[in-house]
């Protein structure tokens, strides 16, 4: 029986059964989720495949080589760029300040 392979559903690395982050994009890691069904359980669940659906790939997902998946962070909102803005600004006056 060839040993189970998981990798990481957000960069599609190899990853360590135990391990908690991806060695390459740094994901944490809580559990496995089924690349068929959607299931989500510990990796130790997925030793004989996926106990919901039956896939026997549960636990050796291939990475899609064409398209990775790819997580898109959404824009901030305008708020935190009008606080930082008023944070730098303080920040220079202070500064101009303590230089005088």
């Amino acid at each position: 029986m060839k040993r189970p392979r998981y990798f990481c559903e957000r960069c599609g690395a190899e990853v360590r059964k135990d391990a908690k982050l991806c060695p390459r994009c740094g994901r944490f890691f809580s559990s496995v989720k089924c690349p068929r069904c959607g299931h989500v359980g510990k990796a130790d669940d997925f030793a004989r495949g996926c106990p919901a659906c039956g896939c026997a790939d549960a636990a050796n997902p291939a990475p899609d080589p064409i398209r990775p998946l790819e997580v898109e962070a959404p824009p901030l909102p305008w708020w935190a760029y009008l606080s930082a803005a008023i944070l730098i600004l303080a920040l220079s006056l202070v500064l101009l300040r303590t230089l005088r």
